[in-house]
């Protein structure tokens, strides 16, 4: 019984679709979500007239789509930042009850600035090398 639960689990993944995800944020929801990106590049290899043979041919492919769909567009951007956010006690804004827009301006600026903001095309320029890996062998398959 343990044999066909292995061999069970083993097809089931085999069967399983390909993908890579990379982390946006759903304004409607205000949640972060998975965001495959995979289907979109399919669809510009199916479109493509030119199809990429080579792997390097094939990322610089996938760097053209990538930045043409996802670069610097602010539904796929997040800003990363450190946690736990902590400050000294001399620069927490904990002026409870006051209206002090200024204090809580200088207050968060201060921890934007040890933040970066990202996009999709960033993450996936981060793992190019995985992905063009990955997209060869769905467009192989």
């Amino acid at each position: 019984m343990e044999n066909y639960l292995i061999i069970g689990y083993i097809k089931q993944f085999k069967t399983m679709e390909k993908e890579f995800n990379v982390i946006i944020h759903d304004i409607n929801s205000k949640t972060f979500k998975s965001y495959n990106i995979i289907p979109y590049l399919l669809s510009c290899y199916k479109e493509s007239k030119c199809k990429p043979k080579t792997f390097d041919e094939f990322k610089e492919f996938i760097k053209h789509q990538s930045m043409y769909q996802w670069w610097s567009r602010c539904e796929y951007e997040i800003i990363l930042g450190p946690w736990p956010y902590t400050t000294s006690p001399s620069e927490r804004y904990d002026k409870k009850g006051e209206d002090d827009v200024g204090a809580w301006k200088e207050h968060w600026k201060k921890h934007l600035n040890e933040c970066e903001k990202i996009d999709v095309y960033y993450q996936i320029m981060m793992n190019i090398d995985v992905i063009t890996k990955l997209f060869i062998e769905i467009i192989n398959d």
